[in-house]
């Protein structure tokens, strides 16, 4: 790690003694160099934008699936909670028929 930023130190510092050592005048390489960053930096502005433009896509995506995805559960467990509801009515309805047939039996005896 230490050796990868003492290279890019070295190779940034070569760079910029290359430039300011050219046949340019002062003038025209602090012009340059001012130029290039202000093209850098609007290529770096750019990419930015376009990288949280493409998080936000797949934010609202996923927030879409996830909608999806709890409408349908809501949805089935409405549906089991009717059916179990369904089939406790109909096991008490039969309890309440063989209380009723005991009752009328022992009233028969």
């Amino acid at each position: 790690m230490k050796s990868t930023r003492d290279f890019l130190l070295g190779f940034i510092t070569g760079v910029v003694a290359g430039i300011l050592t050219a046949p340019k005048s002062g003038q025209e390489s602090r012009q340059w160099i001012q130029d290039e960053a202000d093209k850098r930096t609007k290529d770096l502005q750019d990419q930015w934008s376009k990288g949280v433009e493409q998080v936000k896509t797949q934010v609202e995506q996923v927030k879409s699936q996830v909608n999806q995805w709890t409408g349908k559960l809501q949805e089935e467990g409405e549906q089991k909670k009717e059916k179990y509801n369904d089939q406790v009515e109909n096991l008490a309805d039969k309890a309440h028929g063989s209380v009723d047939d005991v009752k009328q039996s022992i009233k028969a005896e």
